[in-house]
């Protein structure tokens, strides 16, 4: 019989073991999304010209069926900027920065723009499983690329721990490439890991999210603005 609980268990100790190790990729991830929300919010006059094509664009979509509010399209669409994402992340990561950037500022200008009280209700339900799901894609996409570097740098200064043989600054002992990538691997293969657990994660977060925003995001939200004397559409 599985041991459900024992693998859960284990999931849970990876997730912690991962963010434990990348706090600061997080934290970097973090405020390219919250900097740029903050400004769409308090400083929306700004950025008007720049953020404005991209709401009619989005507005165009929904009403033309291009994206569909229904849970399968929404998990799609949220899926496909999470693998964008975390993709540039491990390219480079400025690309991946300018998109979450992006959708920061776009998130934080669409604020301004209704009923605060409103907007929260109708953003919050789905917005704290989406909201972190791509940040964390983000972060994994970091650290995919910290393991690609780290890993460059093992391949060129080999740490000889990781292997079976002699470091040859001390013997006659050759290195093989074989053994640079077995070594390099090694030793920086929980990095790897961890940017898969991030990955995986995020996808987890969408699937709830495209689920919530589809189905419970806006009866809940009626609900709950109706003892406000708010009503929407």
């Amino acid at each position: 019989m599985v041991d459900v609980k024992h693998y859960l268990n284990v999931a849970k100790d990876e997730v912690k073991s991962a963010f434990s190790h990348n706090k600061l990729l997080l934290l970097i991830s973090t405020l390219i999304f919250v900097i740029p929300l903050l400004i769409g919010y308090f400083y929306p006059e700004q950025v008007t010209a720049y953020v404005q094509p991209i709401a009619d664009a989005f507005e165009e979509n929904v009403a033309n069926g291009t994206v569909e509010l229904t849970t399968q399209s929404l998990f799609v669409n949220n899926v496909t900027v999470a693998f964008i994402l975390y993709a540039l992340g491990a390219l480079g990561g400025l690309l991946a920065a300018v998109i979450l950037g992006n959708n920061g500022l776009f998130i934080g200008f669409t604020g301004t723009q209704f009923n605060l009280l409103a907007y929260v209700a109708l953003v919050l339900p789905h917005g704290i499983f989406e909201i972190p799901a791509i940040i964390i894609a983000t972060t994994g996409g970091f650290a995919l690329l910290s393991f690609v570097l780290r890993f460059i740098w093992g391949l060129i200064s080999p740490d000889y721990s990781y292997l079976d043989i002699f470091d040859p600054y001390f013997s006659k002992v050759k290195i093989t490439v074989g053994q640079r990538f077995t070594a390099s691997f090694k030793k920086n293969q929980n990095k790897l890991k961890e940017s898969f657990i991030f990955l995986c994660l995020a996808v987890v977060l969408l699937i709830i999210a495209a689920f919530v925003e589809a189905n419970i995001t806006v009866p809940l939200a009626k609900v709950f603005l109706s003892f406000f004397g708010i009503g929407i559409a």
